[in-house]
């Protein structure tokens, strides 16, 4: 095996969540890093159903359709 090839391992590296702002620390090759969802925040761990704010396809042209009369 070639030498030197591999990247360093950090064993105390700080893994962010940006929704609930939770801070982990786990091995990884990068130092600090941030993350979208984690085991705290994630509807599939947790159990709880997030609610759209965009709003389906019908409610949007609803929307539209009022604001041209």
């Amino acid at each position: 095996m070639k030498t030197g090839i591999h990247p360093d391992l950090h064993q105390k590296a700080k893994t962010t969540c940006m929704t609930c702002g939770a801070v982990f620390v786990i091995p990884s090759t990068v130092a600090e890093q941030t993350v979208e969802t984690c085991r705290l925040c994630h509807p599939v761990y947790t159990g709880k159903k997030q609610t759209t704010t965009r709003g389906g396809r019908i409610e949007r042209f609803k929307k539209r359709a009022s604001a041209k009369k």
